[in-house]
């Protein structure tokens, strides 16, 4: 189950303020994709955290989800 936000949590905050960064980096198209990228990245290893993923399950993810593209 997704867990439920909570304020007083700090990963939660950091998913938080990250993913405004990447939505304001995603506006500014190509010019700030790499900045994009280390800014998912570190989306993905906060959620892993949340979720409790190992490295070899968020590899996993990663891999379907390029199977997507």
């Amino acid at each position: 189950a997704i867990p439920e936000f909570d304020p007083s949590d700090a990963v939660h905050q950091s998913l938080a303020s990250l993913s405004q960064r990447a939505h304001q980096l995603a506006a500014r198209g190509k010019a700030a994709e790499a900045e994009l990228r280390q800014v998912e990245t570190e989306i993905d290893r906060l959620a892993a955290k949340l979720w409790s993923l190992t490295e070899e399950e968020m590899a996993e993810v990663q891999r379907s989800l390029e199977e997507l593209e």
